[in-house]
């Protein structure tokens, strides 16, 4: 099963809120422990030996959510809960990247995000790409501009010049995606690199996604045929 586990899995974290309201709880309980469950989620790549891991926690999209609902999320579910699980990062050897952009976010979080970073850039384990006020449209239109700001010329671009001025450049492009939740959409998540991804849509809510549910997914994608239209 080795050489079938996927290189790169992306994640579109999805239920929390769902979940929340099925249990009787309140909405940030769900977002605490879905973040909970990310980082499960990390340890176990990690031990299947898959190498990328990409996540959609915040899109460009969830700004139009609630005041209240934004605060907590910003600053006790990812402030507090990427300095909780820092060190077990730095411990595992996970380094962390950030695709999207940080600047719109409280200080606090800002803060956190910085020292996430800072901290596990020398780590040469997983690699864990964690995407905040990301949006794939937004992505390939800052990868268009970013052609254009280099005077290339419109001859000599290629899908290779595309890819070099995304955020995941010089990283595999994602072999299977799983969105958490039940909904089957992309919600303009890595909407160039998921061209040939396998696409696995599990019912669950994410703060309920165990191991059973992981490996249920490495198992459907080790059955898929990969053909890329050949």
């Amino acid at each position: 099963m080795a050489d079938q586990v996927p290189t790169h899995i992306s994640f579109v974290l999805d239920g929390n809120r769902r979940w929340a309201k099925q249990q009787g709880l309140p909405i940030w309980e769900g977002h605490r422990r879905g973040l909970d469950a990310v980082f499960e989620i990390i340890r176990w790549c990690s031990e299947a030996g898959v190498k990328y891991l990409t996540t959609y926690a915040f899109s460009t999209e969830n700004w139009n959510r609630t005041p209240g609902e934004l605060d907590y999320l910003f600053n006790i579910v990812f402030r507090q809960g990427f300095k909780k699980y820092l060190p077990k990062l730095i411990e595992d050897n996970v380094k962390v990247n950030l695709f999207g952009q940080s600047e719109r976010f409280p200080g606090g979080m800002r803060a956190s995000i910085r020292e996430m970073l800072e901290k596990t850039a020398g780590n040469a384990g997983l690699v864990w790409n964690v995407c905040l006020d990301y949006g794939g449209r937004a992505e390939i239109t800052r990868a268009v501009k970013d052609i254009v700001s280099t005077g290339i010329s419109a001859e000599d671009i290629t899908e290779q010049t595309v890819a070099e001025h995304l955020f995941s450049a010089g990283m595999p492009d994602p072999d299977l995606m799983i969105r958490t939740g039940g909904e089957q959409r992309m919600s303009n998540f890595l909407l160039w690199q998921h061209a040939y991804t396998e696409l696995y849509f599990p019912k669950i809510y994410l703060p309920g996604f165990a191991k059973a549910d992981f490996d249920a997914a490495l198992e459907w994608y080790a059955n898929r045929d990969r053909r890329y239209g050949k």
